[in-house]
C-alpha cells in the first residue's frame, strides 16, 4: 500500500495540498449560523424526546491544560489551578440538568467520550463527581463504550485506577512523536517511559482498548525520527492508532506562529511520512480503517468497517454510534434530531449563560433534506469506502441520484484516473491508495464548499487546514 502512495507524483501531491475539511460533520462548522441559542437547542432536544427508546452518544469537553502544546488545534484553557475545575463542573452539571429536562425520560447511552483539553487535569474526586452526575442523569449501557483522552505526562496511577473503577473501557493518548527535537519544538516533552507505564497501568486496570495518536508534518520531523517512533509504538501494541496530519492554522491558533521558525516538512515529505506509517503499521498487523486511522484485526473498528456499521461523528470514527449525540461543556458540539448545536467557545461565557438558567448554545444548523442526502453520501465514503447510489436511494428515499450527482461524478474522474477510486456508472469504490485522499473525494460532494470557492473569504484566510 505504501508503494502505491510513493508512486504518486510530486506534482500531483502539490496540486492536492489544498485546504479542506475533515468531515466530522456535514455541513461543516463554518457553514453553521451564529443566529442560534437556547431556544433552538431546547427545541432540538424536545424533538429527540419524541422517541425515548433511541440510545444516545455523549461527549463532554474538559478544556483545562497545565501547558500549551504549540501544535494544538483544540479549544483549551491553560490553567495551573485544579480547583478551577470545580466551578466548571458546576456549570456542566447545570447544562446536563437543562438538557435532560428537555429530553424527557432517562435515556440510555451507548457511547460516552471525555475530551479536551486534558481530562486528567481533573483530580480523582472531580473525575468521580463528573461520572456520578452523568450516570444519575443517563443510563450508561454496561455493554457500551466509555472513553477518555489522557496525557501520559500528567496522568497518575491513582487516576487510572479511579477511571477503571468508574467503567472506562477505552483510553486515548497523544504521543505525536518521540523524537526529542520535535518534542522540544512543539513543547510536548513526554518520555517513552511515561507512555509505556501509563499503558501498562491501563491494561492492568482492565481497560480493553488503547488508542494512540501520532502526528506527521510537525516541525523538525524526519523520516528517520518518525520511523523510530513508529517502531516504539508497534512495541507498545495499542489496539488503535491515528496518524493525523499536523494542521498549521495560525490565523485560528496564533500560538502556532511560534513554530514557523523551524523547518516544516513539505507536502511531499508529509505524504512520505504517512506512507512510512502505512508501511510499518501494515507490517505489524494494523489495518487501515480510513482517512488516518489504523486498528488491529481484532479491534471492533475493523469488524464495523467490514459490516458497514462504522460511523463518523465529532468524536471521530465510532463503532457504537447512536442516532443523536449530545455535547456538554465549553465549545462542545452535539448532533440532535437533525440539528447541530455548538456551545460557547470560552469558559467565561459558557458558565455565565448557564448561571442564568439557559442552554449555552451559540451556533448551530437545522439540516435540510439536501444536507441530509449529502451527509449520508460523505459518511458512506468515509466509513464504507464506497458510494453506492442504489444503497443511497434505498436509505434516503431519493430517486435518480445518478442525475442528481452528475456533476460530482464527472468531478471524480480525475481521482479515478489517479487510481484513488474505481468509478462505475452508479458506484464509487475507494482503493487502498485512495484512503489517503478521502477528504479530497468527499469535498466533491460538499455543496457549501463548492459555493464558497466561488466567493473566497474577504479576510483572505483559509477556513480549513491543508489536506496533505
Amino acid at each position: 500500500m505504501a508503494d502505491g502512495i510513493l508512486t504518486v507524483g510530486e506534482d500531483v501531491l502539490a496540486r492536492l495540498a489544498v485546504a479542506g475539511p475533515r468531515y466530522t460533520s456535514y455541513p461543516t462548522a463554518p457553514d453553521w449560523s451564529d443566529d442560534f441559542g437556547h431556544d433552538d437547542a431546547r427545541a432540538a432536544y424536545e424533538r429527540a424526546a419524541h422517541d425515548p427508546e433511541l440510545p444516545l452518544s455523549l461527549y463532554v469537553h474538559l478544556p483545562f491544560c497545565t501547558r500549551l502544546c504549540l501544535y494544538c488545534g483544540c479549544t483549551v484553557e491553560i490553567n495551573g489551578r485544579q480547583d478551577r475545575a470545580d466551578r466548571y463542573l458546576d456549570a456542566v452539571e447545570r447544562e446536563v440538568a437543562l438538557a435532560t429536562e428537555a429530553l424527557g425520560e432517562r435515556r440510555r447511552v451507548v457511547q460516552m467520550h471525555w475530551g479536551g483539553g486534558t481530562p486528567t487535569f481533573l483530580s480523582v474526586k472531580q473525575l468521580r463527581r463528573l461520572h456520578g452526575f452523568l450516570s444519575d442523569a443517563f443510563e450508561l449501557d454496561p455493554t457500551g463504550e466509555q472513553s477518555i483522552e489522557v496525557d501520559p505526562h500528567v496522568t497518575s496511577a491513582e487516576q487510572v485506577a479511579a477511571l477503571c473503577d468508574l467503567g472506562i473501557t477505552r483510553v486515548s493518548m497523544g504521543v505525536q512523536d518521540f523524537d526529542p527535537a520535535v518534542q522540544k519544538a512543539v513543547r510536548r516533552e513526554q518520555t517513552e517511559d511515561e507512555t509505556f507505564a501509563l499503558v501498562e497501568n491501563c491494561r492492568k486496570g482492565g481497560v480493553t482498548g488503547i488508542n494512540v495518536d501520532l502526528m506527521y508534518g510537525l516541525p523538525e520531523q524526519t523520516e528517520a525520527g518518525f520511523g523510530r517512533t513508529l517502531e516504539r509504538i508497534v512495541a507498545l501494541r495499542p489496539d488503535r492508532l491515528a496518524a493525523f496530519g499536523y494542521a498549521h492554522v495560525p490565523w485560528m491558533k496564533p500560538a502556532q506562529k511560534a513554530l514557523e521558525k523551524y523547518r516544516m516538512p513539505s507536502a511531499s515529505e508529509r505524504t512520505r511520512l504517512f506512507a512510512l506509517a502505512l508501511a510499518k503499521l501494515g507490517a505489524a498487523g494494523y489495518a487501515v480503517v480510513g482517512l488516518d486511522h489504523f486498528a488491529l484485526e481484532t479491534d471492533p473498528m475493523i469488524a464495523a468497517l467490514r459490516s458497514g456499521t462504522l460511523h463518523r461523528n465529532f468524536m471521530g470514527y465510532a463503532t457504537r454510534p447512536a442516532p443523536d449525540m449530545v455535547g456538554f461543556g465549553m465549545s462542545a458540539i452535539g448532533d440532535v434530531a437533525g440539528t447541530f448545536i455548538q456551545n460557547a467557545r470560552d469558559t467565561k461565557t459558557y458558565e455565565a449563560v448557564l448561571a442564568e438558567g439557559r442552554l449555552p448554545a451559540t451556533r448551530g444548523l437545522d439540516r435540510s433534506p439536501e444536507d441530509e442526502l449529502r451527509r449520508a453520501t460523505i459518511l458512506s465514503l468515509m466509513c464504507r469506502m464506497r458510494v453506492d447510489l442504489d444503497e443511497l436511494e434505498a436509505e434516503t428515499g431519493h430517486s435518480d441520484l445518478a442525475t442528481h450527482f452528475a456533476t460530482e461524478w464527472k468531478d471524480l474522474e480525475p481521482y479515478a484516473e489517479q487510481g484513488f477510486c474505481e468509478l462505475g456508472p452508479r458506484r464509487l469504490d475507494v482503493t487502498h491508495t485512495g484512503r489517503l485522499f478521502l477528504r479530497h473525494m468527499a469535498m466533491v460532494f460538499d455543496a457549501y464548499l463548492r459555493a464558497r470557492r466561488a466567493q473566497p473569504p474577504t479576510d483572505g484566510a483559509p477556513r480549513f487546514s491543508k489536506t496533505l
